[in-house]
């Protein structure tokens, strides 16, 4: 008899098979505002790439450009060293 009450005890009773079946009605009904979506805004045409004479690699504004960087990365690495100085970083640990 004990094996026939532990049975019972295992198996899931139909209201909750049926309650899980079910779909739930929140999920099935259509959402009004998707129905009717409105339509894509034009995309504009864009360019990624130079082309032509709008590329030109070793122009004078490209080697001013190029000048300019070098210059700010050589002060960016003067003051990186004078900030670390005076850090005062114990680097013999």
């Amino acid at each position: 008899m004990k094996i026939s009450s532990i049975a019972s005890c295992t198996l899931p009773s139909a209201g909750l098979l049926l309650a899980l079946a079910t779909p739930i009605a929140a999920e099935s009904a259509p959402n009004p505002s998707s129905a009717k979506a409105p339509p894509p805004a034009a995309v504009e045409d864009v360019r990624v790439q130079p082309r032509g004479q709008e590329f030109m690699p070793n122009s004078a504004e490209d080697q001013a450009t190029q000048r300019r960087q070098s210059i700010f990365n050589e002060q960016q690495g003067i003051d990186n060293a004078e900030f670390d100085r005076k850090l005062k970083i114990c680097r013999g640990c």
